[in-house]
């Protein structure tokens, strides 16, 4: 017996690795290909990216506001139904995920060293089996519907805690413009100036992004620790590992709305009693 549920544990395991595996390769081939895109292009890439990343953030809602209510309302108060989660939720959900969306794709088109997408894939099954620690962790404590949300947004908490760190710590590795000689306002069109694609939104969000990068980059060579103006240097840095942060969540709701989307009819809290 203990055996079979080992097996079917592992068959779960593997199944959600292979579900997930075509979110980093598809970031790949946008890496690869996605300045070749055209603005409606583009635009269809940050939609469809954000669709998907709705959809998880909208049905883990649900599941948390419905378990909610089943505590808090009578079923058959109107206020159960209109507060259970609809039209206005999924929107909202939309909306928070399009500007994600944006940062991620942006992110990873912009020419950057490959540790990124090598942290992407490697993510894959770090994911899945945090999910899985937590899932058995949490048997004897969470409610059966309420069991598999929580233990995905654990792991995705702790996740975010292994990525983040890893990839700021391959960045700094990475070489680096030579911004000595230069004034911040040459620093930053010299960088924005480097980004290439056929799309003028993209290149525009690309150069936005590039500058914000060339300040924080000036501002680590020009200034150094204990000169007159740490406090600029702090800000800089700050933007950037908040921007990088942005990115790293961003993947990790995409393959969270993955996970999502794969076990709905059983994370459904309609389908639990406990």
């Amino acid at each position: 017996m203990a055996s079979g549920q080992r097996g079917g544990g592992l068959r779960e395991t593997l199944n959600d690795m292979l579900w997930l595996l075509p979110a980093p390769f598809l970031l790949i081939l946008a890496d690869r290909f996605g300045s070749l895109l055209s603005d409606h292009g583009f635009v269809a890439a940050v939609l469809g990216t954000a669709v998907l990343m709705a959809a998880g953030i909208w049905l883990r809602a649900i599941v948390r506001r419905r378990i909610f209510l089943a505590g808090a309302l009578r079923g058959e108060s109107p206020w159960y139904r209109r507060l259970r989660g609809g039209a206005g939720l999924a929107l909202g959900s939309l909306l928070a995920a399009v500007p994600l969306a944006a940062i991620l794709l942006v992110a990873v088109i912009r020419p950057t060293g490959s540790y990124l997408l090598v942290g992407l894939v490697v993510n894959v099954p770090v994911l899945v089996l945090l999910r899985q620690f937590w899932a058995r962790r949490l048997e004897a404590h969470a409610v059966s519907r309420f069991q598999p949300v929580l233990a995905l947004r654990l792991a995705l908490a702790v996740n975010f805690l292994l990525l983040f760190p890893g990839l700021a710590l391959a960045a700094m590795f990475q070489s680096y413009p030579d911004f000595g000689a230069l004034t911040l306002t040459e620093a930053m069109l010299s960088e924005a100036g480097r980004q290439q694609a056929e799309s003028g939104l993209l290149q525009g969000l690309m150069q936005l992004a590039a500058a914000k990068d060339a300040l924080s980059w000036w501002l680590g060579q020009q200034m150094l620790p204990g000169a007159m103006q740490p406090g600029l240097q702090l800000a800089a840095w700050a933007v950037l590992l908040a921007t990088n942060a942005l990115v790293v969540w961003s993947y990790l709701m995409v393959c969270a709305s993955v996970l999502t989307l794969r076990h709905w009819r059983s994370w459904h809290p309609g389908t639990g009693r406990s």
